[in-house]
């Protein structure tokens, strides 16, 4: 759905905007949130930011990052657009906006990157194949004429380095690194954005990845590790600190899929799922009501950990 003369109408004839990103948010949710606020921002509208789990810290070198509120207490009826950006659905951002929706009528714009997105608004600008939510804005830009300035380049070589792995995964194409190329010259310092998101890690996080990995299991190409509510109360770790996780298990050699849960409740596990080369794991998601990506995608199982497991084991068998 690549509607964008649709969303550049809307934001031509609204004036105030509510951006939202998915809970538990990335480079690429939080990067894309910033850029789009500055942009309108510099079109003369009034923006403001929100995300239920705030800002990571390891996100927080991100320009205007302090300006993410994690309340909805600001909003008023007098809003008129809400954009979901990295957003497959509107549950992504959590229950207080699914009841702030369910109870205004706002118009609802969707700029996202998930194959999963099946929202239905005339209002989508949704391209799978961009590299991150951060690139489809980046043409936006281009289309508009806005200028990208430091802290944009900034923003947006974040959604690239994270939702690439750093260049490394298979939604690497020519275009990411045309882009990165020209978001180098406008301002963005790739030496200090990667040791912010990849060596900058809290001894505490450190503490829990080593727990994490003495939960691994391994059977054929397959690899899970879980993160339990008791070891975050051990190492004083929140859920923010088990992003990455999941590629510990994905690196081992010879694992094709590697599955993270992190318990969020006594019997709610939130999974994370990575394939490396031929196995569609939005699809797998997809059975459990989430989404994602063919090589990277998530849902929440709600049963008993060995139950997730043995589950999620025979779809992934059956897959394969």
């Amino acid at each position: 759905m690549n509607n964008l003369d649709n969303i550049l109408d809307l934001i031509g004839a609204n004036q105030r905007f509510l951006i939202v990103s998915h809970e538990n948010p990335d480079c690429d949710a939080l990067g894309s949130t910033i850029v789009m606020a500055l942009v309108l921002r510099e079109m003369g509208k009034d923006v403001i930011m929100y995300n239920k789990d705030g800002v990571p810290e390891h996100l927080r070198f991100l320009p205007e990052y302090s300006g993410v509120a994690d309340s909805l207490d600001r909003v008023t009826d007098d809003v008129e657009v809400v954009m979901l950006l990295d957003c497959a659905d509107i549950s992504r951002p959590g229950e207080e906006f699914r009841d702030l929706i369910s109870e205004n009528d706002f118009t609802l714009a969707f700029v996202d990157h998930h194959a999963s997105n099946g929202a239905s608004s005339e209002y989508c600008l949704i391209d799978e194949k961009a590299s991150s939510t951060g690139v489809i804005l980046y043409r936006m830009i281009k289309r508009i004429g806005a200028s990208i300035t430091p802290e944009i380049a900034e923003c947006l070589f974040s959604t690239i380095v994270g939702d690439t792995g750093s260049f490394r995964y298979s939604n690497t194409c020519s275009e990411t690194f045309t882009i990165a190329a020209e978001l180098v010259d406008r301002g963005a310092d790739p030496e200090k954005i990667s040791r912010y998101i990849y060596d900058n890690e809290p001894l505490r996080k450190v503490m829990l990845r080593t727990l994490a990995m003495n939960t691994l299991e391994v059977s054929g190409k397959i690899a899970f590790l879980h993160v339990s509510s008791e070891m975050l109360e051990q190492t004083g770790t929140e859920k923010e600190h088990t992003e990455g996780i999941v590629s510990m298990a994905r690196s081992i050699e010879g694992i094709e899929v590697a599955v993270f849960l992190r318990q969020d409740s006594a019997l709610d596990w939130k999974v994370s799922l990575r394939s490396k080369q031929y196995v569609d794991v939005a699809r797998i998601a997809g059975r459990y009501g989430g989404g994602g990506h063919r090589r990277a995608a998530g849902c929440v199982i709600s049963a008993p950990l060995d139950t997730v497991k043995r589950r999620l084991l025979s779809s992934i068998q059956e897959a394969m």
